[in-house]
């Protein structure tokens, strides 16, 4: 992926009725692209979060890190590698110490441009992501910010409900060995 002119923004949700915001993804005509079972790694990086998604549907590694911007986070990628192959995840393993896993069930939908994420957690925890992504320099910031929250508002989610993206915010012990 070029990340010449790549902008994302993203906004995250707790949600307490998936089946609510499910339902309206469907008369909205969001395509739904299946459901993900993910394994994100996380490795210890000076700036940012560099992650390896080990998924059913999405597979990648990433560095990148998440900006506020007015309630929103703009994301700063530095490297995004989709499909990663067998060398590439174990160089990574060696070059880097891992700080914690989080696994997740994800329903992945899309509107055009538009993702749409609808995270379970294995403690029953779940989450909304709504990420306004342009590869083309098609957009704004200050368009993608919009779009996100005219997808928040189709879904009724109050602004309340928003929290800051991730889900490992506090790095936990992995153990190698």
């Amino acid at each position: 992926m070029s990340l010449e002119n790549y902008k994302d923004f993203t906004l995250k949700a707790r949600l307490t009725n998936s089946k609510n915001v499910e339902g309206i993804l469907k008369r909205i005509k969001a395509e739904f692209i299946g459901i993900d079972s993910q394994e994100d790694h996380y490795f210890k990086v000076p700036n940012g979060k560099l992650k390896w998604r080990k998924g059913t549907i999405e597979n990648v590694i990433a560095h990148y890190e998440r900006v506020s911007d007015a309630g929103i986070e703009r994301t700063r990628v530095y490297w995004y590698e989709k499909n990663p192959g067998k060398d590439q995840i174990n160089t990574l393993l060696k070059q880097y110490s891992r700080i914690g896993v989080v696994e997740k069930t994800r329903k992945i939908y899309t509107i055009e441009h538009i993702k749409i994420h609808i995270d379970e957690l294995p403690n029953g925890e779940v989450f909304l992501e709504i990420e306004a992504i342009d590869h083309h320099n098609r957009f704004s910031g200050e368009e993608l910010k919009k779009q996100c929250h005219h997808v928040r508002q189709q879904l009724n989610i109050p602004i309340k409900s928003l929290i800051k993206t991730g889900y490992m915010s506090t790095p936990t012990t992995y153990d190698d060995n």
